[in-house]
């Protein structure tokens, strides 16, 4: 038995599947902590809804294992385990029932209680938007409505393992941080350990403390998000904007130079400098250097890379590499 098990809620150890000439997946390894929140990232075709069908065994690995909750997922052990999940993959709906009647059959088919069940129907119809169409029948309703009803029916039993397929595909804006906030109160619960598979990024850096990046079946990059991205990008970048009056430009670039050996300075506009350094205390450096120059500050911004650039660097990379 792992050391981790007590912490891990999810391994995949060496996961790969194939169909017939085609290997979807290739080798993926990776661990999901309890109470937190994996993005398993990467563009359409990456092998995202494969992976997630494989960590809850409706296909099964052409090689590797999968560990949920410190136990393998075997064809024995898998109905047991299920009960403990959540997934969202698809929105296929019961068209013909309204949204009520398929948040209660899924309630039903997931073991909520009778006396709970109303209730958290009720809860679910508000935090998703969806209380003044509940009565609708799901055939009739938008591409968005029907992707909330799906979220709704994969997390109604509160499950302590979710798996979310592209969750906020056809939602508006603000829907979609509408969801991620409910989904962050359920991570901070400490009840539900999230993974979500998605090319959108936005509003992820604030749910998401892990990732892992897919490209063509394979896991380029995986770790902490805060890890992967100081690993890119080291040191302090910051942007300074400075006035007309003094020196600009060039001369304030050479300031910052003779004062913070080792540290970039780079021209952006004549009234605009752009400093990548080593820490803290080397922007402070920097700035103190300017000011003493003569240099007129206006601002000085952090330029800190986010998920979305870390995102379209690995992808892109790999692509290149992949020329």
């Amino acid at each position: 038995m792992h050391r981790n098990d007590v912490e891990a809620a999810l391994r995949a150890t060496g996961l790969s599947k194939r169909f017939d000439d085609f290997q979807a997946v290739s080798d993926v390894t990776f661990e999901v902590r309890r109470g937190r929140a994996f993005g398993l990232l990467g563009p359409n075709g990456s092998g995202k809804t494969t992976i997630v069908r494989l960590l809850n065994g409706v296909l099964a690995p052409t090689a590797g294992s999968v560990e949920l909750f410190g136990g393998p997922l075997t064809q024995e052990s898998g109905d047991r385990l299920r009960q403990r999940i959540g997934v969202q993959t698809d929105t296929n709906l019961y068209e013909t029932l309204t949204v009520r009647e398929n948040l209660k059959i899924w309630g039903e088919l997931y073991g909520v209680p009778k006396a709970k069940l109303p209730g958290r129907i009720a809860e679910l119809l508000e935090v998703l938007g969806l209380a003044d169409r509940a009565d609708s029948l799901a055939g009739t309703l938008s591409k968005g409505m029907r992707q909330k009803v799906a979220v709704g029916r994969a997390i109604i039993h509160e499950p302590e393992l979710l798996f979310l397929d592209e969750p906020t595909a056809g939602l508006d804006p603000e829907a979609s941080l509408e969801l991620i906030d409910y989904l962050k109160q359920m991570i901070a619960s400490g009840k539900t350990t999230l993974v979500i598979c998605t090319h959108q990024l936005h509003g992820l850096e604030e749910l998401c403390e892990d990732a892992g990046f897919l490209m063509h079946g394979e896991m380029v990059a995986r770790g902490q998000i805060t890890d992967l991205i100081s690993d890119r990008w080291p040191g302090r970048r910051v942007s300074v904007s400075l006035g007309a009056s003094g020196p600009t430009g060039s001369a304030a670039a050479a300031l910052v130079a003779r004062a913070v050996p080792g540290g970039e300075a780079a021209v952006s506009t004549a009234g605009s400098l752009t400093l990548t350094l080593a820490d803290d205390a080397a922007v402070e450096a920097a700035v103190a250097a300017l000011a003493a120059g003569g240099a007129a500050i206006r601002a000085v911004v952090p330029d800190t890379p986010t998920l979305g650039d870390l995102y379209f660097d690995v992808i892109t990379k790999q692509r290149e590499d992949a020329r």
